[in-house]
């Protein structure tokens, strides 16, 4: 096991939260029931290399186990020591530099075969957190609340979150999306708008104006962006960020064990109405005319063989 990783079971163990790894081992080691670890239930198998929510883990015989989630489902436990520790961090919008990007080698693991020139081409993501892979950060960027690529941060065009207003010329153009592919129509008159996000490398800007959000090219607003650093954040984890983060992974754990014990109480019910519709049909048939003489027949054999 990488030190780093030891590091971090270690003191989950000690102050336990629920946290994210990306699963990185043999995919024939088994997975074990979640209430019984010496039952075995199926191999790692389709789960490893995803990206998957940890609710606990326990250290026996020398060897970390995890009892994770995906897909809205509790998996098990499995034991790791290759796996990859999902630090989280201050969330940022992003854009793939296609024209430096090199896809690296453990995001092809991760995305599979995917295309990811054609999945980041004019998209806006999310960067929400990063592994480590070899000593490389790897931010994972999503696309509503969905894993899309792990990419380098220097492959990444950033925008800087701005909350400054400005005057906004009623024939200026803008756009629907960061795509600037549908143009909004002009308005009547000149509006006041707020700044939200700025990417220097792109010149681009988000505007809010009330519940309305457009796209303009920085040089179309009259506002003087170089007192907005050039510098984006530096990669690093974010403590913060995992108390916000637990208490979405909580809610989804606790409703997914809420639809469980739904499914298990209406496979219950289920169960007891056949049940009942056997004995049912079973007492039926032994009141009807044939069933009394096949009672008789049976009657007659128990007693010869005595």
């Amino acid at each position: 096991m990488n030190g780093q990783l030891q590091s971090k079971m270690e003191k989950i163990l000690q102050d336990p939260y629920v946290f994210q790894l990306i699963l990185d081992e043999d995919p024939e080691q088994d997975i074990y029931n979640e209430f019984d670890i010496d039952q075995t239930q199926q191999p790692l198998g389709i789960f490893n290399h995803r990206l998957v929510t940890v609710i606990s883990v326990k250290y026996m015989n020398g060897t970390f186990f995890v009892l994770f989630k995906h897909g809205g489902e509790i998996r098990g436990w499995t034991s790791i020591k290759n796996s990859h520790y999902v630090y989280p961090k201050v969330t940022e919008s992003v854009k793939v530099d296609l024209e430096t990007y090199t896809a690296h080698p453990f995001n092809s693991k991760v995305m599979g075969q995917m295309d990811m020139m054609t999945e980041f081409r004019d998209r806006l993501l999310a960067s929400k957190s990063y592994v480590e892979v070899d000593g490389t950060k790897l931010e994972m960027l999503f696309v509503k609340g969905n894993l899309r690529g792990l990419v380098h941060s220097r492959e990444l065009q950033k925008g800087r979150n701005m909350n400054d207003t400005c005057i906004v010329q009623s024939d200026a153009p803008r756009f629907r999306d960061s795509n600037f592919a549908i143009e909004l129509p002009v308005r009547e008159e000149d509006f006041e708008a707020k700044i939200v996000l700025y990417f220097p490398d792109l010149k681009l800007i988000k505007l809010q104006h009330g519940s309305l959000v457009s796209w303009m090219h920085e040089a179309d607003v009259d506002y003087d962006f170089s007192q907005v650093g050039d510098e984006p954040p530096v990669v690093q984890e974010d403590v913060h960020q995992y108390y916000t983060d637990e208490r979405q992974k909580v809610k989804a754990i606790i409703d997914g064990l809420l639809r469980r014990q739904i499914r298990l109480e209406q496979d219950a019910d289920n169960a007891k109405a056949r049940l009942q519709r056997i004995e049912t049909l079973y007492k039926n048939l032994r009141e009807s005319k044939l069933g009394k003489i096949q009672v008789k027949l049976w009657e007659r054999r128990k007693r010869r063989a005595k």
